[in-house]
């Protein structure tokens, strides 16, 4: 395994949440144009969903959820890339997040292939799938798409089928509950690349509590003991979902008036009584926080971020539902290929690449955001030194998987109704 080096500032790999409360009207205008171009009623939620067969361009398209999976059509027009054929020979194109592939990766790659990387990077996934659109980006593979987007590029047609023959690791070495995911069954344009799961960080000698044995963790970023030093992630799903988690609501896709409402209320009377800090930047701030609702892949960076002073022994995190006490989100990102992609084989070459251990647990040791390979085992990951003991729940199992709740694709109405939220509730932080 290749050492990772201390990491750079991340912000920009997760900015979209910090811009969410701007730049997330921008969210539902793909759904909003296939739904006005169709007859027939608009996609709904959960509620009069489409459920089945979906990937019809300009027309209405089944929303995803974990009771109601999609199964996205092939379409005579969009089919995968053909059998046998070798690799382009580049350059490959990639559009993603900053630092999302490790740099060291990236050059064993070009080496391996004798081909050369052109990374190009966005901040947000409404600027991914608006540029996407546009049909004047030139990609070869977006890393990577958030499943509220999923939708969106399968059903608009900006991404191609896969070619499973060039991505033997997907069966080899995913967990296999994500060889046909709910959110597209039989993986047909989607790749899962990293997960995560969203909990509670806390510095343990500074909490008199102990969140493993309360019935609901999430009552401490809403204890007055903890005022001015608990801080919440931003972004409108983040944010509300912990509010919605607190009162016990699972249905962290809902798009019920009185229920996000009682959130809003909830988030409201934090604001005054916490005087919350809403930001993702839990590891470079360590020590200025006592609590932080917090993802996992962040609570990776804590060990190469420690002020003088504070030792990571110091450090904890929970998911409330591994304990057993309450319920808390877990969400994979994916690869897709876009449909103009130039270098289509070459794409699948990255990413079953990448689902080799050999180079997606090096690229783990730098990304921190954890692919669901079968070889990244809790223990494993400890005895490699890539989190250290304390920290090891952070690592995700298949059976963590089964237990978490995603944040899925709203219809535009619902995503208007929860930024509306945040932006009351952050002043339009």
């Amino acid at each position: 395994m290749v050492e990772p080096t201390r990491r750079p500032n991340r912000i920009g790999r997760r900015q979209f949440l910090i811009r969410s409360g701007t730049a997330a009207a921008a969210v539902p205008t793909m759904a909003a144009i296939l739904a006005a171009c169709a007859k027939g009623p608009k996609p709904g939620a959960t509620q009069g969903a489409q459920i089945g067969t979906g990937g019809i361009g300009g027309g209405p398209y089944p929303l995803a959820r974990p009771d109601a999976p999609v199964d996205w059509n092939i379409l005579d027009d969009n089919q995968p890339v053909a059998d046998g054929l070798q690799p382009e020979g580049g350059p490959l194109k990639i559009f993603g997040y900053t630092d999302y592939i490790w740099k060291k990766v990236i050059e064993r790659f070009e080496s391996d292939y004798g081909v050369k990387i052109q990374y190009t990077v966005f901040d947000t996934p409404e600027e991914m799938v608006r540029k996407v659109q546009s049909g004047v980006a030139d990609f070869d593979l977006i890393v990577s798409v958030t499943l509220d987007n999923v939708g969106k590029l399968i059903a608009g047609k900006l991404v191609q089928p896969l070619n499973h023959t060039y991505v033997p690791n997907l069966q080899k070495n995913v967990w296999p509950s994500l060889h046909s995911p709910y959110y597209d069954k039989d993986s047909r344009y989607t790749v899962p690349y990293t997960l995560y799961s969203t909990g509670i960080a806390w510095q343990n000698d500074l909490v008199s509590d102990d969140p493993t044995s309360m019935s609901n963790p999430y009552d401490l970023l809403w204890d007055p003991r903890y005022k001015g030093k608990a801080h919440l992630l931003n972004g409108a799903r983040d944010t509300v979902a912990v509010a919605l988690l607190r009162a016990g609501v699972t249905d962290v896709n809902t798009e019920d008036p009185a229920v996000l409402d009682r959130a809003k209320q909830d988030l409201l009377e934090g604001v005054e009584m916490m005087n919350w800090k809403f930001d993702h930047v839990d590891y470079n701030e360590l020590g200025q926080w006592t609590l932080h609702h917090a993802w996992s892949g962040q609570a990776a960076y804590y060990q190469y971020y420690l002020p003088k002073g504070l030792s990571i022994e110091q450090l904890s995190y929970i998911w409330p539902p591994r304990e057993g006490t309450a319920e808390g989100l877990l969400q994979d990102d994916v690869f897709m290929i876009p449909r103009s992609a130039k270098n289509p084989v070459l794409a699948h070459t990255l990413v079953n690449f990448l689902l080799d251990p050999r180079h997606g647990i090096d690229n783990y040791s730098y990304e921190g955001y954890q692919p669901p390979l079968n070889q990244l085992q809790p223990d494993e990951v400890v005895k490699q030194g890539l989190v250290p003991p304390n920290l090891k729940n952070i690592v995700i199992t298949e059976d963590d998987f089964e237990l978490g709740i995603p944040t899925l694709e709203l219809t535009p109405e619902g995503t208007q109704r929860w930024q509306t939220i945040y932006q009351e509730v952050t002043g339009g932080a």
